[in-house]
């Protein structure tokens, strides 16, 4: 079949929403839209014709793009992804940003809660003279993590079966987690492609959405070196609750970073006294 009219079909069974059936061909046959008006005699094969087949009647019935194509990008690298893990969001590499600037020689680094390993592998890549340990609860996620790490040919980081710090050992000089953080209410308004596709485990917070924020800075000052951080990514209107609980367990020059819509998104705070 030409690419003309495969892309006809495509966008049509996307109501034609022309910008995704583009983001579809350009990830699974690297053909961006000039491409496809350069060559529109260009024949798929068959088996491309069907995996293209699949992919569209996932999204055509509500299924999030990234999980259709198996794939999402993320510090501008490609990411492996399915249910298993949560969807990497592009405001998540402000906190990549933040520990860059916060501490740009760091030699150990903790990530708690990793998913998809996409934090973890890009700081491994950032800091490669640092030894990367990152945690889950979820075996299931932790194999697309590793997943991930062979795919980027990535050595310097270990990835641990572990409920928050409970197989955690030795010291750090950056913490980082992106906790679940939606509360009660906000889960029951969910965006029915979060709802029903993305893991309820990595996004319910608690009633509140701090029991997470609330467990990990008990529990952090153990096993961070002095002047090391924690830095936290957040829900657009806990930068206040998050700083509260900083202040109240010995952290200090604590700070928030806005994500690239300017909200709240990335707080962090150094502990001096261990």
């Amino acid at each position: 079949m030409e690419v003309k009219k495969a892309f006809g079909e495509a966008s049509a069974a996307l109501e034609g929403d022309r910008r995704r059936a583009y983001l579809v061909f350009d990830a699974l046959f690297q053909l961006d839209q000039k491409a496809l008006l350069l060559y529109p005699e260009k024949n798929l094969t068959d088996s491309e014709i069907a995996e293209l087949r699949r992919v569209i009647g996932d999204m055509a019935s509500g299924k999030p793009m990234a999980y259709a194509l198996k794939q999402e990008y993320f510090y501008g690298e490609k990411f492996y992804v399915d249910e298993r893990v949560l969807i990497p969001r592009y405001d998540t590499e402000r906190s990549v940003d933040c520990i860059k600037a916060l501490a740009p020689n760091a030699e150990s680094i903790l990530e708690i809660g990793t998913g998809s390993g996409c934090v973890a592998i890009t700081l491994a890549r950032l800091f490669p003279e640092s030894q990367v340990h990152a945690v889950d609860i979820s075996s299931d996620a932790l194999d697309v993590a590793v997943l991930n790490a062979k795919h980027h040919g990535v050595e310097n980081v270990c990835f641990m079966e572990s409920d928050l710090f409970t197989q955690v050992r030795g010291t750090y000089d950056i913490i980082y987690s992106n906790p679940p953080y939606i509360t009660a209410e906000e889960m029951e308004n969910l965006d029915k492609s979060v709802a029903d596709y993305e893991p309820e485990g990595a996004l319910y917070g608690g009633e509140d959405g701090l029991d997470f924020y609330r467990k990990i800075t008990v529990e952090a000052p153990k096993y961070l070196n002095r002047g090391g951080y924690l830095v936290f990514e957040i829900g657009a209107k806990q930068r206040e609750d998050v700083e509260k609980l900083l202040r109240e367990h010995r952290f200090s020059a604590i700070g928030c970073e806005k994500d690239f819509s300017g909200l709240d998104r990335v707080v962090y705070g150094r502990i001096e006294n261990v």
